[in-house]
């Protein structure tokens, strides 16, 4: 699966956690304000209604006023409008009855106390069941609340999950491959052509292992390629070197011995003993050959090897190797540098002596 997908898949997953847990809260946020917005505009208003009926009864005497009669009926006809719970309306059509027969001038003072009794019966019945469906109520918004908070919180433990997973999973998802490929091309850099790399964790990642076990397939063959010349050409000039009837030395720009030949050996009395890393002044004890050397600025120099009767030329080729690096402007420089020297001693003892003959 490519990384992208991964992406989208992980995130969208994320996404709709979050738009339930939000839809979620605002369904219960509206559920809860509604149960409170009900009970506060019918059974509050009821047991207003009521309080102000029995405010009439207490504050007024047998029989009631025309003001007082007014507000009662007032009270009562906004309770006819606000009946909400079962058994409130018989109550209230009972209040209506008997508030008619008690304003009515055809019942005596006993029957109007009577009656006055009767409807504050009737008051105290719709009270009781308005405050009963404002205890239910109540309970239903308390059990609302217990079930937000559960679902509520079981979206939360989720929504967490999912972040902690993709923040656990995502970064190493990534930077764990990145890991494993700079240390693929880091050892590729000390030219370990064998490393491979097997990135699975994407579709991107493997087609990039892919490219980098490629290319290190062609590094290592270019470089047994390579390794192949090099050797070919040191052994083709270490072959000539030993054919010829000079002392031939090869150093390094360390001045580090690369190769004798044979005749070189017998002459400076070196043996057969492995010389090649060493430094000149550590193999060679012939003083007068090391100052010979060491005078670079003269092309030639007769030596005299430990008052050998033998003279020899000093002959000095230097080894200079193509700088193909790029410089800082991005141009490549075809300058070379010195790789190290060559020396030949040519005896030329024959050629003197037959000058003074």
């Amino acid at each position: 699966m490519k990384i992208r997908k991964k992406l989208f898949v992980g995130f969208g997953i994320l996404f709709v956690v979050v738009m339930f847990f939000g839809a979620a809260s605002i369904y219960y946020i509206e559920k809860i304000s509604e149960t409170a917005k009900v009970t506060l505009k019918n059974n509050y208003n009821t047991l207003t209604f009521t309080r102000d009926m029995r405010s009439v009864l207490d504050e007024n005497d047998l029989p009631l006023t025309k003001n007082a009669s007014d507000a009662f009926n007032s009270a009562l006809k906004k309770q006819e409008n606000n009946i909400t719970e079962s058994g409130e309306n018989e109550a209230t059509s009972g209040v209506r009855k008997d508030f008619d027969q008690l304003i009515s001038s055809s019942e005596t003072l006993s029957q109007q106390q009577v009656l006055v009794r009767h409807v504050r019966s009737l008051l105290k019945t719709i009270d009781g069941l308005n405050m009963k469906a404002i205890a239910d109520k109540n309970n239903a918004t308390h059990e609302t609340v217990n079930s937000a908070t559960i679902y509520l919180g079981a979206g939360g433990f989720i929504t967490f999950l999912i972040i902690f997973v993709l923040i656990s999973n995502f970064p190493g998802f990534i930077v764990n491959p990145l890991h494993q490929l700079a240390d693929g091309f880091m050892e590729v850099s000390h030219e370990n052509y064998e490393t491979r790399l097997d990135l699975q964790t994407s579709e991107e990642f493997a087609e990039l292992s892919n490219a980098f076990n490629a290319m290190a397939v062609r590094l290592g063959k270019n470089e047994n390629i390579n390794l192949t010349k090099r050797l070919s050409a040191e052994s083709q000039v270490k072959i000539l070197a030993e054919e010829m009837p000079d002392t031939v030395i090869a150093v390094n720009e360390k001045d580090e011995i690369i190769f004798i030949n044979m005749v070189g050996r017998k002459i400076l009395k070196i043996g057969e003993k492995p010389i090649t890393g060493q430094t000149l002044h550590s193999v060679i004890k012939h003083k007068g050959l090391l100052k010979s050397i060491a005078e670079k600025n003269k092309d030639i120099n007769s030596v005299v090897i430990d008052g050998n009767s033998d003279l020899f030329e000093l002959h000095r080729f230097e080894i200079v190797v193509p700088n193909l690096r790029p410089n800082p402007i991005g141009t490549l420089q075809f300058s070379g540098f010195p790789a190290g020297m060559i020396y030949i001693l040519k005896n030329i003892s024959e050629k003197e002596k037959a000058k003074s003959v």
